[in-house]
């Protein structure tokens, strides 16, 4: 009875088995690293939203069958998007659009000196480009690797006189409140968005 109750255990395992890779398009992979213990300012908790992830190839920068919208992701967070209709090219970029007019990109709880910190973004539309581009041809499959390191989110940037509301708790970085911080931190969140591409 004992070989048979593993038989089937075996065999569920095995059903399990993750999908082939894509036979032709894109994926593109999407991973945010969890945060840094050290520093003055520790980081607690992170919502992004990606609006629109789009792949750039010499063809088009703007063919809504290499894009993908509303991606969300949390500290430690991977997922891969399968974009089987990418039309053939050579990709060497991604577009990509953190939160939009109606959505917040960036919602980031943080604590700096026993202080809470609550931060949220909205990017402008912006590029990010591999060393070497990859060809996608009918019947051939590449993959984009997009890795967010959240690691130097606040280096250089001075919370010393960021201001309180009183209706606040704690220091508020938004459009509306601390303004400078919240470029200096916005800048620091779209330059830590690295790229590779490979033929998959």
């Amino acid at each position: 009875m004992r070989l048979v109750v593993l038989t089937l255990a075996l065999a569920g395992c095995h059903a399990a088995t993750p999908p082939p890779a894509a036979k032709s398009g894109l994926v593109v992979h999407v991973a945010l690293s969890t945060a840094p213990t050290g520093g003055d300012v520790a980081i607690a908790s992170v919502a992004l939203r990606l609006d629109e992830l789009r792949g750039v190839s010499d063809r088009s920068a703007s063919d809504p069958r290499a894009a993908s919208s509303e991606i969300d992701l949390q500290l430690g967070d991977a997922t891969d998007v399968a974009l089987p209709s990418a039309p053939p090219g050579l990709y060497s970029a991604v577009d990509a659009l953190v939160g939009s007019s109606a959505d917040t990109g960036l919602d980031l709880q943080a604590v700096w000196h026993a202080a809470r910190v609550h931060a949220t973004l909205v990017s402008p539309p912006f590029d990010i480009r591999c060393d070497t581009p990859v060809e996608v041809e009918p019947g051939r499959a590449a993959r984009l690797a997009v890795a967010i390191d959240p690691s130097g989110w606040f280096a250089n940037v001075d919370l010393t006189n960021a201001t309180s509301d009183p209706d606040d708790a704690g220091i508020v970085i938004s459009a509306d409140d601390n303004q400078p911080v919240a470029a200096a931190l916005l800048s620091n969140v779209m330059a830590s968005f690295t790229l590779a591409c490979a033929a998959q």
